[in-house]
């Protein structure tokens, strides 16, 4: 039995010897991930919540003390890696010296004097530490980030009831220099395995028979879909919705970032451009599978594949050339309703960061290959065209409307308490519902376009790191075509 399976591992092995190099690519970068996640974890304490949990605060007579469970690390310097949750802030947010001074904060584990006042707090994944400086202007909520603190112990005094209390508390310190973003370390890593990635990917394509002749074939057949797509009726009332749809609402997200409205509150610029990024998503997925919902099928019932597949063509390249074919269908008229949608929204409201707005315009048309050839893989398999219909539609209105029911749903089943007052802000929540998010392109596209809104892409996108949003948006794609190259394959074998 283990000689069969090692055999037919062998010919499985043989069989894709065009994509070996990349298969042993992403078996490297696999190793070097890993590599990546043991660097954190050794050279770092990677769950300051655990750390935090271990105080413990005793109040004796006229005594308070607030101690770890770690004695050895008193004076001890240890580095934490983890995400900024509130806001750095200074103690003056509190109030006024004068009425604050002697206050004792048991969470903070301090008493507020005009020394603490000169500092600041952050809030790492729970864990309070108090900074030596401002941090003002240099870092942000949910960026993710190291921090050398040192556990020091410090006496206070503060008044109660009349009496005066002596306070002995172990307290987490760090200088303003202490702190980096986590995104110094991961580049190295993410370098390496964008290397190894186009290394194996290169290697697989110089093993493609006629390489070149091959990607002549696709372009024909995508300018062929292209220009024949563009005269479809369907093709001019979607173009219609994007001018009228994508640009309205441009306008209006605009408009709200300057008055509030009653319905629909006030929008703040970056999360304007997240906003319209949805309703991108919402109008191009529809275009994206009504285009490509018989794109199959009508082959089939014209008889027009067998002369396709008579002359000297790969598989993979009529799949390859019909999927870039379609998404230039829709992708051409999205991204000029994209561009003036833009330009409404930043003529009457203000203008986002420039890296969201080319994330906003180029992953757009990645989203729209991505559900064109997600539609292929339904296309493909749909023996009738009433059975693609209905695929096809499924899809749109799974990832474009009722996403966020199938969330509750999934939270309800695993015991999430989705009855709970306010439960849509609880942390526990969040995090399920972005992670769920990185099954829908959707999802992945505002996460990536919300992403580049801020500086860096050390960010925690409420559970999901911005390089795990990076790594989804290429990956469904990649995964969607080969799955649509898998299955027409294995019908024109059987």
């Amino acid at each position: 039995m283990k000689y069969y399976s090692l055999e037919k591992a062998k010919s499985r092995w043989k069989a894709n010897y065009t994509w070996q190099p990349l298969l042993a690519a992403f078996a490297i970068i696999l190793f070097v991930a890993v590599l990546h996640k043991s660097h954190w974890e050794l050279n770092t304490e990677t769950n300051p919540l655990r750390v935090w949990e271990q105080r413990e605060t005793t109040n004796l007579n006229n005594e308070t003390n607030i101690e770890y469970n770690y004695d050895d690390l008193i004076n001890e310097t240890v580095k934490f890696k983890g995400t900024l949750e509130i806001f750095p802030y200074t103690n003056k947010s509190i109030g006024p010296l004068e009425q604050a001074n002697g206050t004792f904060d048991e969470m903070d584990g301090l008493v507020y004097s005009e020394e603490i006042y000169q500092k600041c707090i952050i809030s790492l994944d729970g864990m309070r530490i108090l900074i030596n400086g401002s941090l003002e202007g240099k870092f942000y909520e949910n960026e993710i980030v190291t921090v050398n603190a040192k556990l020091v112990e410090r006496e206070y005094t503060y008044e109660k009831s009349g009496s005066v209390i002596s306070l002995t508390s172990q307290i987490w310190e760090a200088e303003v220099d202490d702190i980096e973003l986590a995104e110094k370390v991961d580049y190295y890593y993410f370098a390496i395995e964008l290397i190894i990635f186009t290394i194996g990917l290169y290697l697989s394509l110089r093993r493609i028979n006629n390489f070149k002749e091959q990607l002549k074939f696709a372009k024909h057949i995508a300018l062929f879909e292209f220009k024949r797509g563009l005269k479809t009726p369907r093709m001019v009332v979607l173009s219609l919705f994007f001018a009228l749809f994508i640009v309205g609402m441009g306008w209006l997200l605009g408009d709200l970032q300057n008055q509030s409205s009653s319905i629909l509150g006030t929008m703040t610029t970056k999360g304007s451009i997240v906003q319209l990024s949805y309703f991108t998503f919402m109008i191009g997925s529809m275009a994206a599978i009504a285009v490509s919902v018989d794109s199959f099928h009508r082959e089939r019932q014209l008889n027009t594949m067998n002369m396709l597949l008579a002359r000297p063509v790969n598989r993979e390249t009529i799949v390859l050339g019909k999927a870039l074919g379609l998404s230039l269908v829709v992708g051409v008229p999205a991204f000029l309703a994209q561009i003036a949608g833009l330009y409404f929204m930043t003529t009457i409201g203000n203008t986002p960061p420039i890296a969201s707005i080319i994330a906003f315009l180029i992953f757009g048309q990645v989203m729209i290959f991505t559900m064109v050839t997600f539609q292929l893989c339904l296309a493909i398999s749909a023996r009738s065209g009433s059975s693609v219909v209905i695929y096809g539609l499924g899809a749109w209105l799974l990832f474009a409307l009722v996403w966020t029911l199938v969330i509750l749903f999934i939270a309800f089943i695993i015991g999430v308490d989705i009855n709970g007052e306010n439960f849509e802000n609880d942390p526990d929540y969040q995090t399920f519902a972005s992670r769920m998010g990185l099954l829908n392109p959707g999802v992945i596209y505002q996460m990536v376009v919300g992403l580049c809104t801020n500086r860096t892409i050390a960010i925690d996108l409420e559970g999901v790191p911005g390089w795990l949003a990076l790594l989804s948006v290429v990956l469904w794609p990649l995964l969607c075509l080969r799955t649509a190259t898998w299955l027409f394959k294995r019908e024109m074998k059987g």
